[in-house]
């Protein structure tokens, strides 16, 4: 899907630093429309970092929304890609295979080169770590997904905290991702809209693998929803 001049000037404000200057924040991946994918899958944070030359905001843009793009201008930074990152793509292929997309995002969409960066950038870099959470509430808020996956001990906890006014959660007393993983859908969360979204969570997807065997209850479970 070739980037809309309307949607570019939409996604640009999800980009930039507050100069306009640089690329800073990555608010998602996805191969296609992101109007059209009902489900969302949360990392923490935004890592690895795409190296955006001075000028490259329009084709990283592009870039977010076309696979083929991504790996051609940025096949470097893919090669290196952290263990998670590479099975957030294996579950997306999963999900292709029962038609249906994923935008794949972060808590917090400052770019980071390691998860090890996050403590740094949260007391060092006070002003592109706000933002990069401000980003992930308007992403979310614009694309309004059915279904939202968080992946991950620090992602669950991080989401908890800062949606726990709209949260409705099931069941309280359970706490350890890997029961919530294998319970099915742990809350809810209406928007403003009044559309209802589930909220599921597992381990980090690091483990996912080629065909998600270590995930056979979670996969079983949103394949009810689905």
């Amino acid at each position: 899907m070739p980037i809309s001049v309307g949607f570019y000037k939409k996604i640009y404000q999800w980009l930039m630093d507050a100069q306009g200057q640089t690329v800073k924040f990555r608010p998602f991946l996805t191969k296609d429309n992101p109007y059209k994918s009902r489900i969302f899958l949360v990392s923490a944070n935004a890592v690895p970092q795409f190296h955006v030359e001075d000028d490259g905001e329009k084709i990283f843009a592009e870039a977010l929304i076309n696979r083929a793009y991504l790996e051609n201008e940025y096949l470097d930074e893919l090669k290196l890609a952290p263990r998670e990152f590479q099975g957030s793509l294996q579950f997306e292929a999963w999900l292709e295979k029962l038609g249906e997309s994923l935008i794949y995002t972060a808590l917090n969409t400052f770019q980071l080169d390691t998860l090890d960066d996050a403590k740094w950038a949260k007391k060092e870099d006070v002003e592109n770590y706000t933002r990069g959470e401000e980003i992930f509430h308007e992403v979310l808020e614009e694309f309004q997904p059915e279904i939202l996956i968080l992946q991950g001990t620090t992602a669950f906890n991080q989401f908890k905290k800062q949606f726990a006014e709209n949260l409705v959660i099931y069941n309280p007393a359970i706490t350890k991702v890997q029961l919530l993983e294998e319970a099915g859908p742990f809350a809810e969360m209406h928007f403003a809209s009044g559309k209802k979204m589930l909220v599921f969570v597992t381990r980090s997807m690091s483990y996912f693998g080629q065909d998600g065997e270590k995930f056979k209850k979670f996969k079983e479970n949103l394949i009810k929803i689905l």
